[in-house]
């Protein structure tokens, strides 16, 4: 599906933006605190290696999931600032359209 944004309708966007960064901030944090917890345990040789194994996989794929959302709005994360979504313009170009940065709540040209 092709889409194309506007200022406004771009502008639109902003809330659910900031909302889908919210989960992967989040899930960000989680992944960070559980690779932590899971290299403590494999230097110790815990028993709960599986558990935080299973987990950071879970908060990995959730991690995916938020990119695939961006996608479905036409959007893309930046590969170079990954606190950046690159919003198509009117010509359903990300070259020619705005971009939203984490915590503002404006997009840009």
């Amino acid at each position: 599906m092709n889409h194309a944004y506007d200022r406004d309708r771009a502008a639109q966007l902003v809330p659910l933006l900031e909302s889908i960064f919210a989960e992967v901030a989040d899930r960000r944090r989680s992944i960070r605190q559980l690779e932590r917890e899971l290299a403590s345990a494999q230097r110790e040789n815990a028993p709960t290696t599986g558990d935080l194994t299973a987990r950071l996989a879970n908060h990995r794929r959730e991690l995916r999931l938020t990119r695939a959302e961006f996608e479905r709005l036409g959007c893309v994360v930046d590969e170079h600032n990954p606190n950046r979504v690159i919003i198509p313009g009117e010509s359903g170009a990300h070259e020619a359209g705005f971009h939203w940065q984490a915590g503002d709540s404006l997009v840009h040209d």
